[in-house]
């Protein structure tokens, strides 16, 4: 006994697995490249539409005459159609107007004959016995199994053959490879697995047969005709399907590809399909190109954000534990207390292996600033349609292949929507942007669904979607939007600069006095009224200048503001996460104890508290008055508490520490509470990494070393972890930038330091002696006090 189906299964299979037109020529196109074809030709002949068709149909069952019938498709061949064609179709009606039976079966017929769409390649072709066997067999194994073995097939399913139904109703193949002696022949009616049919689908004979013989031996391809066609295949759809849609599905960023593999030909009239113009590319506010690969065995994402509207740019340099950080996926568990809670999950190194190199190209405009650009648009508005023709977000591609549907219109993979309208100015936004992401992974890491919606969820494709995230959102986004607040910045100082008349007031008023002194007495009543304009023009200046002065020291006070409440949040937020982890962990050995083991228990779970109080103490130094307030204090303290109150944590973790601090210390004049925050963080990032750096490095023993060198009059942390790219040392201190997956890490923490550092005139930032840990890269903070005692 074996399982049967239906034959008209088999057609609903096809509707859901082929879900448009384009996505069904799509599908015979790459089943050309897969045969080897250099170039694939899709030709239309398209005497009438389907709409027409059915009309005439419908007039005949409703008794109008054969000539009537005849004058009625004369008059709708579509424009543009072979005159040679047209006759030949009218003629093949004209012949049967009687019996009328007889002219209404050459009604159908003739449509199926002389309207038609075949695909042709000169691939390998297929034996007789491929076709039956192999072509016949839906959802077969063969390219899957070569992809397997390193094979680079655009589709490896077995059921792109149904794309054919989708188009019409009856399929015609012919075939053969190089050195036969004839074609094969295979004829599929659709309609036999229609929803009326009752017949299982092994009922139903398909088979195959010997054409006519080979006029030379060597010719080899396939050629797939398909006929009574279901859409009205006008020379305008043809146009937009292949000038729109498909122009995205094989590379556009490749300059004349499409048109180098594609001869599209509608009505005997060339369709050119359209490549991104290089100009538009050039005219692009921001560009970010970044390129993933494995480096001396280490993962490595590097490259470059241009934000050409404000002449910044930022380097992306990113490798070993910092990708594997990036693409950490975040998922909810279910804690031992039964609340909800966020969990990393660490990706395994052969996920990104698996994933393989890959890279990035995205261009962003700003659709308020577009300008024409010389040689492609002649206005605003043609450069946003031409934008428009292009954007949707990134596009991914196999090889040079679209894999759909990345970057469809209902298609927002990375977010971009979702972020940006969730911020004020939509930046960043699908419309704005115009992608790719080129992969050359194999379908065994990076597998498609069958029905076409997407990458079948593995480690593989998570890890990409999540450096890609991370790419665009905390890189790109970021310095969009800095070096816009960057250029209002300037603008509002330009309009201080404006408002500086105090000086030229004091001009106007000296000459006033002067010309007072010189002008005949009579004169002198109009210079006093002078003065008095004068004077009320000078009093709403006043007042402007006051309003702007306001609106500076607001800002300046919102700064300190944001920046101070940050810095508690980001400390708050830390001893809740230690206070839930002691308390879970409590609460479990509590479960699993008995009698005095549960009295120990208890008694851990007191100094872990007592710990944390400490913590809460030096938080309380950031609050209230206090951390306004500067007073002398020794640097050596500020180390040691905040060493203590990270000892349970580096015991957990097996970090070694190092502490070099003179007994003597440095005395300085400062917030403490500030120089503890500082401290705080630049610990809480060195712990991160090094835990990082143990995940990905098998047997790494972790160290932190802190130095207080009092000579110098500053404090050196140092770590052992993956350190940063020296072409990075300067962004890492931007606001939002982080390499840590979402939830953990805000990217506020050196940002703030750096902040608070400022506060007092000291200095943060990394000793610039590359490699004295780890090749190319910088591993030492140095907090600079400078003499500011």
């Amino acid at each position: 006994m074996a399982f049967k189906f239906a034959a008209r299964t088999l057609l609903e299979l096809g509707k859901e697995l082929i879900s448009s037109d384009e996505v069904a020529i799509y599908e015979l196109i790459k089943n050309g490249v897969d045969a080897g074809s250099d170039k694939v030709e899709i030709e239309a002949q398209i005497l009438i539409t389907q709409t027409t068709q059915q009309t005439a149909l419908e007039r005949f069952r409703a008794n109008a005459t054969s000539e009537h019938i005849l004058e009625f498709l004369q008059s709708n061949i579509l424009p543009g159609a072979s005159p040679a064609a047209a006759a030949a179709y009218l003629r093949s009606l004209q012949t049967v107007l009687r019996p009328r039976t007889r002219f209404g079966q050459r009604l159908l017929s003739a449509y199926r004959r002389h309207n038609w769409i075949e695909v042709r390649d000169t691939g390998h072709g297929m034996t007789i016995l491929e076709l039956d066997e192999v072509f016949l067999t839906v959802g077969t194994r063969s390219r899957r199994e070569a992809n397997v073995g390193g094979a680079q097939f655009l589709g490896d399913k077995g059921v792109g053959r149904l794309s054919t139904m989708r188009l019409g109703d009856h399929l015609s193949v012919v075939t053969s490879q190089e050195g036969e002696l004839h074609w094969h022949k295979l004829r599929v009616d659709w309609r036999e697995f229609g929803h009326d049919v009752e017949k299982s689908v092994s009922e139903i004979a398909v088979e195959p047969r010997e054409g006519d013989r080979k006029i030379a031996r060597e010719a080899k391809g396939t050629t797939i005709r398909i006929s009574n066609l279901l859409g009205d295949w006008t020379n305008a759809r043809f146009h937009d399907l292949f000038q729109g849609r498909i122009a995205r599905m094989v590379d556009p960023f490749q300059p004349g590809k499409a048109n180098q593999l594609l001869r599209v030909i509608h009505n005997a009239q060339r369709v050119s399909i359209p490549s991104v113009p290089k100009r538009l590319l050039e005219g692009a506010h921001a560009v970010c190109k970044a390129s993933f690969s494995f480096v001396d065995g280490q993962p490595t994402l590097t490259g470059t954000i241009d934000y050409r509207l404000r002449e910044k740019q930022r380097p992306i340099a990113q490798s070993g534990p910092e990708i594997y950080s990036i693409a950490q996926n975040t998922f909810r568990r279910r804690g031992k207390r039964g609340h909800a809670a966020t969990a990393m999950a660490p990706i395994r190194p052969k996920a990104l292996q698996d994933l393989g190199p890959f890279e990035v190209e995205v261009y962003w405009y700003n659709r308020r600033v577009v300008e024409a650009i010389d040689g492609l648009t002649s206005s605003m508005a043609d450069t946003r349609a031409e934008i428009a023709r292009w954007s949707g977000g990134p596009m991914l591609y196999r090889h040079g292949y679209r894999i759909l549907p990345y970057g469809d219109p209902d298609d927002d993979w990375l977010e971009l929507d979702k972020n940006a309208f969730g911020q004020a100015g939509f930046k960043l936004n699908r419309q704005q942007v115009i992608g790719k992401v080129s992969v050359e992974s194999a379908h065994t890491a990076l597998s498609e669904q069958t029905n076409r919606e997407g990458l079948v969820r593995s480690e593989s494709s998570e890890a990409l979607t999540t450096i890609l995230k991370w790419l665009l959102h905390g890189e790109m986004r970021e310095l969009i939007n800095d070096a816009d607040k960057e250029e209002q910045l300037s603008k509002r100082q330009a309009e201080q600069r404006a408002l500086a008349f105090r000086d030229t007031q004091l001009l106007v008023q000296q000459s006033l006095d002067v010309l007072r002194r010189e002008v005949a007495l009579a004169q002198r009543p109009l210079v006093d009224h002078l003065a008095e304009q004068i004077d009320v023009l000078s009093d709403q200046c006043e007042a402007l200048v006051g309003g702007v002065d306001k609106v500076i020291r607001e800002a300046v006070d919102d700064r300190e503001k944001f920046v101070h409440l940050a810095g508690i949040g980001l400390m708050t937020e830390f001893i809740f996460h230690e206070l839930d982890r002691a308390v879970d962990s409590a609460m479990r050995a509590i479960r699993d104890a008995q009698g005095a083991t549960r009295e120990s228990v208890l008694a851990s779970l007191e100094a872990q508290l007592a710990s944390l109080q400490k913590r809460v103490s030096a938080f309380d130094e950031l609050t209230g008055e206090k951390r306004q307030t500067k007073k002398r204090f020794n640097v050596s303290e500020v180390i040691k508490l905040v060493l203590d109150n990270h000892q349970n944590e580096f015991g957990r973790h097996g970090i070694a520490i190092e502490v070099s601090v003179p007994a003597d210390g440095l005395q300085i004049k400062a917030v403490k509470g500030m120089l503890i925050q500082i401290m705080e963080n630049l610990v809480a990032n060195s712990v991160y990494w090094l835990k990082q750096q143990v995940r990905y490095e098998p047997n790494f023993k972790p160290k932190l070393t802190v130095t207080l060198d009092p000579e110098d009059e500053c404090i050196l942390v140092e770590d052992n972890g993956p350190g940063i790219d020296p072409a990075r040392r300067d962004v890492i201190f931007h606001p939002f930038i982080s390499s840590k997956p979402p939830g953990e890490g805000r990217g506020l923490g050196l940002y703030i330091s750096q902040e608070l550092a400022k506060h007092h005139d000291w200095q943060i930032y990394l000793d610039p002696a590359v490699g004295k840990i780890r090749p190319g890269r910088l591993n030492k903070f140095i907090v600079d006090f400078g003499g500011a005692k």
